[in-house]
């Protein structure tokens, strides 16, 4: 069975997403995060995504000359979207995933292959989490604050323990946290 790992750049202070500025863009990442990224990825069975990001990427990617492009643009992708049609999924490879989250998790976790990566953004993130769906968090923490915003885990009704199994700190100043949901 497939692992769902979900990426996610954040502030010092926990958001994913604000209006202040972008917590994955505000710090240039260096080479050495780029090649730790650029490995991760490039093992990926597919990238999953929300409807934003899959715009945002697929407007960019297939005509990149970015060491990220080949892994971005050969390895199959799925779109989380209700609104998305067939026909604007363009980017090769890509796929629209329209049911229950749970129900097409579950289906993707059950195909052969390597584990899959999520991208999010924050919405699609902040409902896998909400919905116990990830089994791996490498979260991406960036030495910034930015006093509100979007938290990946504003929607969880309960707490959750979490394990941590990693951490890698880069000269960029990042810090990529690696952790494990404990199931009972």
């Amino acid at each position: 069975m497939r692992n769902v790992i979900l990426y996610m750049s954040m502030s010092v202070d926990g958001f994913v997403g604000s209006v202040r500025e972008h917590p994955g863009m505000a710090v240039p990442e260096g080479s050495a995060l780029k090649q730790w990224k650029l490995e991760g990825i490039s093992k990926a069975g597919a990238h999953l995504m929300g409807r934003v990001t899959y715009q945002e990427m697929s407007s960019f990617w297939p005509t990149s000359q970015d060491p990220y492009a080949s892994p971005m643009n050969d390895i199959p992708k799925v779109v989380f979207s209700a609104t998305l049609r067939d026909d604007e999924a363009t980017w090769p490879q890509t796929r629209v995933a329209r049911g229950d989250l749970a129900t097409e998790i579950a289906a993707i976790k059950a195909e052969p292959g390597p584990d899959v990566i999520v991208w999010g953004g924050a919405g699609l993130a902040g409902g896998l989490a909400a919905a116990d769906l990830i089994d791996e968090y490498r979260l991406l923490v960036q030495p910034m604050v930015l006093g509100r915003g979007q938290a990946l885990f504003d929607r969880l009704s309960e707490s959750r323990h979490l394990e941590l199994v990693g951490s890698t700190p880069f000269p960029s100043g990042v810090v990529v946290q690696v952790y494990r949901p404990l199931r009972g």
